[in-house]
């Protein structure tokens, strides 16, 4: 079979696992050859691997079945001190090839594969020219047959010298793919696919994040300006979602606990360096910016109170300057009074959106607690928010949300119904930075945070393998360390794991820092350097050929994007485990901190 044009990819059941086969052997074997010979193409084939070509110093490259899918071929040079061992674990079944006799060299790669449980096939290339030599030597005393089992037994022979056994040994004609065993080899192969496929983890990354429309682009970029363009293109949709500035104001009338409330969405207490200023009095004389800890990018702005003789309400949008805001918090202790009305009214007739937050809810509920027959605490809930609606709604803003929520317990009554809100009505880049800079004081938003980070973990894998220079050291693959080192330490971060972040956490828990950090068990979540990211990184395998298959089928120039080896794979995998450990410690904490799920 020759294919001159790509093959049409069969449908695949998302039940099936995807099974990987190494060949393995040192160069000029004929392992190229003998890898298009199994898919039945040529190297002039699209898709054909080179026959002839040195090989790659950065590891195998990956060659997948034309007609399954589920099938994905590398090859795996011995030449290289330990090369083979790095990649073993990649491959569910291993044939071990060479053009003679087996040595110590085949007999060290097969005692580690069967010791981890994997199949192993034995492939003797060059066979006709073998089977020539000797036709020409023996004249008339030639018999195929018997001379075919004679070539088979003195390889098994060689195996078994070294305690392997005698196992059969397919003897291969590389370039005539339909004569000897080279279609005994591959029905052997297919029928491992039917048993593996079912007993792999199944495909189900979370690559359905790359739309059509980024899929259109990077080929786009690709066709314009090769692998740099598609580069540049991806750097600056990672950049624009990084840098994307939101900007939240919070404002209410003095005393409404503004600086607290600032203070308290950012992660901090309000003796805490960088803490919103806090007071009896109106202490905000002009529109103050409060940065994230961490996300610098989303700022929330604690406004001046609104009706101080400062600050009448007529003037007050353009005194603060309406225009620099996102959208507005508007916070009242109490009932909502005139003065919230007349601001929320003149927001919407500019055109911005607005929430009302009902602070002091704690307080409110401590009073009813007092009386002798105190209602339902949700009754008491309930009565508070259809008096604020009741009121809003009399002035024309029926459509207003109202959040009941407390300082002091943020995570309680309606803060969740808040964050979500806030999520699911601001446009994609802002409530990717929104949700991003939340505290993660609750299992959901830390859960949330995981499913976002890992939309763009395939971007930065990308990224980096294609700006990569020099090999490391230790590794068999280059890829740009200092951009991993970069993005972890952002990770570490978002899921609070880092040294300030915990410190806070510890303060405001009132638990030991020590008690919280003892909860943090991955290598990442405990440090980072450089050292550990390639630590990291050496030890990153079993996804990589599941995002290559995705890849070859989802992205059409991916051919060229994975041709400098497995870089990719192995940084997606080690990104994926990463954002998942740090993601478990965070929670782990979180529960420590609070001794309840929260």
């Amino acid at each position: 079979m020759s294919l001159k044009t790509p093959p049409k990819t069969p449908a695949r059941s998302p039940e099936r696992g995807d099974v990987s086969v190494a060949l393995v052997g040192q160069t000029g074997v004929g392992k190229s050859a003998l890898l298009n010979a199994i898919r039945g193409m040529t190297e002039e084939d699209v898709g054909g691997a080179p026959v002839g070509a040195p090989p790659k110093s950065e590891g195998p490259v990956m060659y997948p079945d034309p007609s399954h899918p589920n099938l994905l071929f590398w090859e795996l040079a011995l030449d290289g001190e330990g090369q083979a061992d790095r990649w073993l674990g990649e491959a569910d079944v291993l044939v071990v090839v060479t053009d003679g006799r087996f040595d110590a060299r085949h007999a060290h790669v097969v005692r580690e594969a069967r010791a981890a449980c994997k199949q192993v096939y034995f492939a003797r290339t060059k066979a006709d020219l073998e089977l020539h030599t000797l036709k020409r030597l023996m004249g008339e005393r030639y018999k195929r047959s018997e001379v075919i089992n004679a070539l088979r037994g003195v390889c098994a022979e060689s195996l078994g010298a070294r305690d392997l056994g005698q196992p059969f040994v397919f003897l291969i004609s590389a370039f005539e793919p339909y004569a000897l065993d080279c279609p005994q080899l591959r029905e052997t192969l297919l029928r491992d696919v039917c048993v593996y496929e079912k007993v792999l983890k199944p495909t189900r990354l979370d690559f359905e994040v790359i739309s059509e429309r980024e899929i259109a682009e990077i080929q786009e970029a690709y066709e314009l300006g090769g692998l740099s363009e598609v580069v540049t293109r991806i750097q600056c949709s990672l950049e624009t979602i990084w840098n994307t500035q939101l900007d939240i104001a919070v404002t209410g009338e003095s005393g409404a606990g503004k600086s607290t409330f600032v203070n308290v969405l950012r992660g901090l207490n309000d003796e805490d360096k960088g803490a919103a200023a806090t007071g009896v009095t109106e202490t905000t004389a002009k529109p103050t910016p409060y940065p994230y800890p961490g996300h610098p990018n989303v700022t929330l702005w604690d406004l001046p109170g609104i009706g101080t003789p400062n600050f009448r309400t007529d003037s007050y949008l353009e005194a603060v300057e309406f225009a620099r805001y996102d959208f507005f918090i508007i916070l009242a202790s109490e009932r909502f009074k005139e003065n919230h009305v007349r601001l929320a009214q003149a927001i919407v007739a500019q055109g911005k959106q607005f929430y009302f937050v009902r602070t002091k809810i704690d307080n409110d509920l401590d009073a009813v607690r007092r009386k002798k027959s105190p209602p339902v605490e949700e009754e008491v809930l309930d009565q508070i928010r259809r008096d604020c609606q009741e009121k809003l709604a009399k002035a024309g803003l029926a459509d207003a949300k109202v959040f009941l929520l407390s300082s002091f317990e943020i995570n309680k009554y309606d803060f969740q119904a808040f964050e979500e809100t806030l999520e699911q009505e601001l446009p994609s880049h802002k409530r990717h930075a929104f949700l991003l800079s939340l505290p993660n004081v609750s299992s959901a938003i830390i859960e949330k945070k995981r499913q976002l980070l890992h939309q763009e973990v395939w971007k930065v894998a990308l990224i980096s393998s294609l700006v990569a220079a020099v090999p490391l050291p230790g590794l068999a693959f280059t890829c740009d360390v200092s951009i991993l080192l970069r993005k972890l330490s952002t990770y570490r971060q978002d899921f609070g794991l880092d040294a300030a972040s915990l410190t806070r956490l510890a303060e405001r828990s009132g638990k030991p820092l020590e008690v919280l950090r003892a909860e943090v068990h991955s290598t990442l979540g405990r440090s980072i350097s450089k050292d550990v990211v390639i630590g990291l990184l050496g030890k990153a395998t079993g996804t990589g050929l599941v995002v290559a298959n995705f890849f070859i089928h989802r992205i059409p120039i991916y051919g060229a994007l994975a041709a400098g080896g497995i870089s990719f794979h192995t940084t997606y995998s080690m990104l994926s485990q990463c954002l998942e450990d740090l993601a478990a410690d965070s929670q782990k904490v979180l529960l420590k901190a609070f001794d309840s799920e929260v």
